[in-house]
């Protein structure tokens, strides 16, 4: 979603049409399927890539291909539902997929709870681990 996608959107050749993003006539600031052929699904929530990567993790699978399926996600969307219940999912079926979690201290409103917690200490012994070494 949002900035999420923005990476995706220029890597997928539309770099010249993002400062028209989010513009009536130019380009949406989410993916969409009618956009861009690389836009394999249309969502207006970030915790939605996990789930979205581990249903083509599994069409890919059941087709026999082997090809990398390969989720986005912010460290506030995390702690989504969806998402949550995609790493759950992913586990139990064993599923082979990359998740990559953009940490960047962002959130729309300030993030709380358990997960929060624990990405909170991780990334302070990262730090100072990077500090020591």
């Amino acid at each position: 979603m949002g900035h999420q996608a923005y990476a995706h959107k220029i890597l997928t050749g539309r770099r010249e049409l993002l400062p028209t993003i989010k513009q009536y006539g130019g380009i949406s600031g989410f993916l969409r399927r009618d956009e861009s052929e690389y836009d394999t699904f249309g969502a207006g929530h970030a915790s939605t890539s996990l789930s979205a990567a581990l249903g083509m993790a599994i069409a890919r699978d059941k087709n026999g291909e082997d090809h990398h399926v390969v989720a986005l996600i912010g460290d506030a969307s995390f702690a989504g539902g969806m998402a949550m219940e995609a790493i759950n999912q992913a586990g139990h079926l064993k599923s082979r997929l990359i998740v990559v979690l953009n940490d960047n201290e962002m959130s729309i409103a300030p993030a709380v709870g358990a997960l929060t917690g624990y990405l909170n200490r991780i990334r302070g012994a990262r730090q100072l681990s990077s500090l020591q070494g």
